[in-house]
């Protein structure tokens, strides 16, 4: 059929076009009939809970929609087809959740969400999946959402406990990161210290108190000429090699702390030189073209 061009998504084609213009415009009803069809198809399928035969249904429909992408149609027509298209994609989700393939739920329903935001199953779905994967932020993220659009098959209360037992387990996993992370710390405390102990005892076994024999191995290891080795340490100064062991680990690690420390000092120090690019008035002459 001829149409004027203010009736057609000119999206699809790419470029918009005059309003005088008369172009070829595909029908996309057949298309849209076909997928229809298939769609109920999955429908029937997901009745029998028999959910892969279902989704193979679901994928034919949408990949009969597909034939008319980059191709001019009627505004109405592409609204259809988007629509439908957000159905089959969430439908699919559920599908998923049914047989337990949570992250083929979420990208079934993400898919959907592209087409349409604001649509209720989606979101709750992929709420859903999302729980079932533990991710309690983006469960918790879609069920606000979800929330903001009246809560679409669940009531308020429902809605709100689901919402306060998401964020309960957010924060549930917060804290159990956070004791975690000092549990961590604390172990890596109590190793340094034993490793200081163990340094200051070969000292005192050595009588290298005056700090000389620590001096030296420093020296060895930041001059890099050769390789410093347990061995080379306890025939220098005469110890045991779990001495030697000990007395080296200490070193390295006092010479670690060293590195670190310098290198945060020459960063802030760069941080502090940096030109600060302030001009009166908005941008300068030069960015203002």
């Amino acid at each position: 059929s001829h149409v004027g061009s203010r009736d057609i998504d000119t999206a699809s084609m790419g470029k918009s076009s005059g309003d005088d213009e008369v172009l070829q415009v595909v029908d996309g009803l057949p298309l849209i009939q076909k997928a229809t069809e298939l769609k109920d198809e999955g429908n029937a399928q997901v009745k029998a809970k028999k959910y892969n035969e279902a989704v193979a249904l679901y994928e034919r429909a949408i990949s009969v929609l597909d034939k008319a992408d980059g191709q001019p149609m009627l505004k109405q027509e592409v609204q259809s087809m988007v629509e439908l298209k957000t159905v089959l994609y969430s439908n699919m989700a559920q599908c998923f959740i049914n047989v337990e393939l949570w992250r083929r739920a979420v990208e079934a329903a993400t898919t959907a969400l592209s087409l349409d935001e604001r649509n209720a199953k989606a979101l709750l779905r992929r709420s859903r999946a999302f729980e079932k994967l533990r991710q309690w932020a983006f469960a918790l993220e879609d069920a606000l959402a979800l929330q903001s659009l009246g809560g679409g098959s669940l009531s308020g209360d429902e809605l709100q406990a689901r919402i306060d037992m998401l964020r309960g387990k957010k924060e549930a996993e917060e804290l159990e990161k956070a004791r975690a992370a000092e549990e961590s710390d604390d172990e890596a405390d109590t190793a340094l210290l034993a490793m200081k102990q163990r340094f200051d005892e070969v000292v005192e076994k050595y009588d290298l108190k005056d700090g000389e024999a620590a001096t030296e191995l420093a020296d060895w290891l930041t001059s890099g000429e050769w390789l410093v080795t347990t061995k080379k340490v306890a025939q220098r100064w005469h110890m045991e090699e779990d001495d030697a062991e000990a007395f080296l680990k200490w070193i390295s690690k006092g010479l670690e702390f060293k590195m670190q420390n310098a290198e945060a000092a020459a960063q802030a120090q760069m941080a502090q030189s940096s030109p600060q690019m302030e001009f009166a008035g908005g941008p300068s002459p030069a960015l203002a073209a």
